[in-house]
Order: structure tokens, then sequence, then C-alpha cells
């Protein structure tokens, strides 16, 4: 792995200069300016899907002989680079911390000028940059997960010194050690980012499959009872009117409501649609419950009881039991 380190100010998002988003630290421009040309370092090109990275070196030049000794001069290709930035806090220097990488970066020698200046580096003052990268093959990594310091030369030998571009190129013990620890953080970093991606999404998917399925069984309960009954029933599940079924045995007709559990402890809930049709205690009104629907249906019909002045479910070979109901507070919270 072809490695170059690349120390930037201090910023969460690198997404522009932002009243919630201030560079912190990155040298006497950003000191006197108040800003930095990296500030967009992670602020994908939305016209070419790249991103278009800045650092500062000495003299303005990156030596690419010291990445690959068969550099053209000019640029060279498949380069990860690793972004570095010292975290400022109110007690002081948190130190030099890895914040996020560029996987087959581009690593130019000199600085190059946009051809066309993407909308948010124009925004922000940026006219060119020295490095870039496709932006799906980028790393950002949140502020609670950048806690890989980077050793100073000052400390140790061969690590950072007073240049912002650290090649990691020293021959000694240490720096071998601690460049080796980086490319293996990096691989596990992504790798475990994939599979917990693929876990959720195949997670995701196992669990609206099983709930298809218990909804479906659920209905079917229901609906087979029903009919048992002598009642014609027809679904409405499509109509959104705040229960599933209708059911109809001569002059007698009733609106159903049909939740389904995969277990054996009667517990659920009403979307405001479908409490609105429960909280009217129509006679003509049922929620039919199932539980353990995929293995042993167990089937509840719980209706609104004059007598009882009260909710009641009622299940074959037992006596009726009241419904506990308790109505929950909710929010919708959105940015």
């Amino acid at each position: 792995m072809t490695i170059l380190f690349c120390k930037i100010g201090w910023m969460e998002n690198y997404c522009g200069q932002t009243a919630n988003d201030q560079i912190q630290g990155g040298g006497s421009y950003v000191k006197k300016h108040g800003i930095g040309h990296e500030v967009c370092n992670f602020a994908p090109n939305p016209d070419d899907g790249y991103l278009y990275g800045y650092v500062q070196p000495i003299a303005e030049t990156i030596d690419l002989k010291r990445l690959d000794q068969n550099s053209n001069g000019v640029s060279i290709s498949g380069v990860t680079v690793i972004w570095v930035a010292t975290h400022h806090v109110k007690k002081g220097s948190l130190g030099a911390k890895i914040v996020g990488w560029y996987r087959n970066a581009t690593v130019f020698t000199t600085f190059q000028p946009f051809e066309h200046i993407p909308v948010l580096q124009k925004e922000n003052g940026i006219s060119r940059y020295i490095i870039k990268a496709p932006s799906d093959q980028a790393v950002l990594l949140p502020v609670d997960a950048r806690v890989i310091t980077i050793p100073r030369a000052q400390d140790i030998k061969g690590f950072f010194g007073q240049s912002n571009v650290w090649y990691g190129d020293a021959k000694n013990e240490d720096v071998q050690k601690f460049v080796h620890k980086i490319t293996n953080y990096i691989e596990q970093y992504e790798k475990e980012s994939i599979l917990e991606d693929l876990k959720n999404k195949q997670s995701y998917a196992k669990d609206q499959e099983r709930k298809v399925k218990v909804e479906q069984a659920a209905i079917r309960t229901s609906i087979c009872y029903f009919e048992q009954l002598g009642y014609a029933v027809r679904s409405v599940e499509k109509d959104n009117c705040g229960w599933d079924l209708e059911a109809e045995a001569g002059r007698t007709s009733l609106r159903i409501e049909v939740k389904g559990l995969s277990g054996d402890v009667f517990n659920i809930g009403l979307t405001p649609n479908e409490y609105k049709a429960f909280e009217k205690k129509s006679d003509d009104y049922r929620l039919s419950v199932v539980t353990n629907a995929l293995k042993e249906p167990k089937l509840f019909i719980c209706r609104f009881s004059e007598e009882q002045n009260g909710w009641i479910a009622e299940t074959e070979g037992e006596s009726p039991k009241k419904l506990n109901i308790e109505l929950i507070s909710s929010a919708s919270i959105s940015c």
C-alpha cells in the first residue's frame, strides 16, 4: 500500500466552513484568515463524484519519488492518503489524530487549478487542489472514532515534523511498525464497515420478511374464523381505512382490525388511524389479535362490551379478559 500522511486543520465534516463547523488549527493562514483551503476536503463534487483535497506542503510540492521511484514527476495514482488533524479542546491539545482517508487517490506534485470550480469550493474561496479521489472510496471518521494519534518527530524520530506532509518512509522500527498498524487498521475498518452494512441489510430484509409472514398468517387465521361463523369476508388492507377486513352475514356487518404476533405475549400497538377507529367503541368493530401466528395460532377477538363498560378479549376455552389500554405520547423529530 502506497501511503501518504497529510496534516490539515480540524473540522467535523470538511464540507465547507459553516456556523456549526469552523476549522480549528491549520497553521498561520487559518489563524490570519479564519478559514483554510482544506475545509472542503470531504465534500463530493456532484459533477464528477470526486473529492478534491488540499494540504499545504513545504515549497508547495509533494515529493512523488518518495512514494514511487518510477513516478513521472507529475502525479501518482493508487495512493492511500491519510488525513491528520490536531484536536484542540478547552483543556489543550489532544494531539494529531487520524480523521479519515482517501483510497485510490491521485497525488500531484504541485497544485492543480480547477477547470470548473465546484460550487462549494467557490463559495469557500478554493480554486486549486493537490490530491483527488473517488468519493465512494473515502472515509471520514466520526469524531468519537478519531482515536489514533500520530507521534511527533520531537518525541520519536522519523515521525511528523514541521512539514504538513509525512511519507512514513523512515527505516527505523518505530515508524515501520506504526505504518503497518495503520494499514491494518484501515483494511479492518473498511472490512467491518462493509460486513456491518451487509449484515444490517440482510437482517432488515429478514425482519421485514418475517413481519410480512406473521401479518399474513394472522389475516388468514382471522378470515378462517369469521368464515366458519358464516360471514363473507373481504380484505380492505390497502384502503387505509383503519381496519383490515370487512365481514358480512345477513344484516350484520363487522369491521375488523388484525394484529399478528410471532410470540405468545399479547401486547400490540395501534397507529393513529387505527386507534381513531378503535376509540369510537362501535359495536360493529372488532380487534382480532393472533399470537404465535407462525406456529400454533391463538386467536383473540376483542370488542367493546356495553354490559361491562369496557373492552374485552375473548378466546376459545378461556374466560373473557379485560383489555389494558395505555395511551402513549410520541413525537416526530427531524433535522
